[in-house]
């Protein structure tokens, strides 16, 4: 029998497990740490379980999804409730405009003006977004960064206002270092094609499937993840927690083939990013009004040390009614201050970060919140593999690609090399396990 071993237990590694061992391999799958699950993990809180990592994932392509229904989950996907997005700035919360990507506004077709753009960046900023669509495409199609991009074809405001929130809370990178070629592969060409930015995230916009962007399993993510533990035992692969793997461990010569997900096992050194989550369950009837919609991100605000709010309980109505009538369970997202490398609510003490966590919620939704209503916080500390979109970063991955391509047995899959999301993760697995079984164990 075929025997594979599997090299980090986090969602990749974990759905690698699975279908090779579908495929009739045995399987050894190593994880470094005391459980399994990566960034998808669950937070408890007064009896209220919920995700404290990764709470969604993109339905692109329809991967996730046809995992979920292969596990028995997929009558519990869900989506979000459209109530929109907001930013904070210096001065205070602003609408997120929609029909963007990444931040970056879709062209007006009129001179009828979205009236969350123009709340957002002002008639200034509405007038660049104007005149870019009449400005040459070749300006800014060399650009490197993200931000170099923006400011060449809308200025400081739009990349401010929009993009660097979004860039910033979601990926947790300053636009400046931002490959946008990775980021969004297709910008740059449909930039040629169409003429305008604006005219270039439409196109991508309508390309894209209708509903829902994101989805969510009922009653959590880490419900995925419980179901492929449980058919790794089914299914009788060898889990070894608290064990370390490199490629080069002499321990694998014993296998047929070795399958990484995660970038240390092969050397890469690059520095992951570190955030913590902050999730605090609130008794404030005085938020059933969803006064941030779905939550924040975080433009430029020095009074807030956070880069993120989501409003949990509003976003996802099966939390809601978990949490009870008048319980709304908010998370914090916080990263490292610039130069630093460890996020910056790492010192404090678990009262000094209730303390910021609840004077950040009160500033970004606009609401007091006093101590008395506090009814629970969770932490979660997370070192986040560098992203695929980071500048300099796609030439140290070929670097690797290389390494995995000459040698024999050997394929890697995983948000370390494949990108952030399940929506390419997943895929991503799928082919890997396909190329080990077909060409290098054969």
């Amino acid at each position: 029998m075929t025997h594979i071993a599997v090299i980090g237990g986090g969602i990749a590694g974990l759905a690698a497990t699975r279908r090779l061992a579908l495929a009739g391999a045995q399987v050894t799958l190593f994880e470094a740490s005391d459980r399994l699950g990566g960034m998808i993990q669950p937070g408890r809180i007064d009896n209220l379980t919920f995700d404290i990592g990764a709470e969604a994932f993109a339905v692109r392509g329809g991967a996730v999804a046809a995992l979920a229904t292969e596990l028995g989950l997929g009558d519990d996907l869900v989506a979000p409730r459209t109530l929109g997005s907001w930013a904070h700035g210096a001065a205070g919360g602003y609408r997120l405009p929609g029909g963007g990507l990444v931040g970056i506004p879709s062209a007006l077709e009129s001179e009828a003006v979205d009236p969350a753009l123009e709340a957002a960046i002002g008639a200034e900023g509405v007038a660049s977004v104007h005149a870019e669509a009449a400005l040459d495409p070749a300006i800014g199609a060399d650009a490197g960064s993200l931000a170099e991009l923006i400011r060449a074809r809308y200025g400081d405001t739009v990349l401010e206002r929009l993009v660097a929130p979004v860039v910033r809370g979601v990926y947790s990178l300053d636009p400046d270092v931002v490959d946008h070629r990775v980021l969004v592969p297709q910008l740059a060409r449909r930039l040629g094609q169409h003429g305008s930015l604006g005219a270039a995230v439409a196109s991508l916009r309508a390309a894209a499937p209708a509903g829902a962007l994101v989805n969510t399993v009922r009653g959590g993510m880490h419900r995925l993840v419980a179901a492929l533990v449980a058919e790794t035992a089914r299914l009788g692969v060898e889990v070894r927690l608290g064990e370390s793997m490199h490629v080069d461990d002499a321990r694998l010569a014993r296998f047929n083939g070795t399958l990484v997900t995660v970038g240390s096992a092969l050397g890469d050194t690059a520095e992951p990013i570190s955030a913590e989550v902050v999730a605090m369950l609130v008794d404030a009837p005085e938020l059933d009004a969803h006064p941030r919609g779905t939550g924040l991100l975080v433009a430029d605000a020095r009074e807030v040390e956070a880069k993120a709010l989501t409003h949990a309980t509003a976003k996802w109505p099966w939390l809601a009614e978990a949490a009870g009538a008048g319980r709304h369970l908010l998370r914090l997202s916080y990263g490292a201050r610039p130069g630093a490398s460890a996020a910056r609510t790492l010192e404090l003490s678990d009262g000094e970060l209730r303390t910021r966590a609840l004077a950040d919620a009160t500033t970004l939704l606009g609401t007091p919140l006093p101590e008395r209503q506090v009814v629970g916080l969770a932490r979660q500390h997370w070192r986040i593999p560098a992203p695929s979109a980071r500048l300099g970063r796609p030439a140290e991955l070929a670097a690797l690609r290389e390494r995995i391509a000459n040698t024999p047995r050997l394929e890697a899959a995983g948000t370390w090399i494949d990108g952030t999301g399940l929506a390419l993760v997943i895929p991503a697995v799928d082919r890997a396990v396909e190329r080990l079984l077909a060409a290098k164990v054969s």
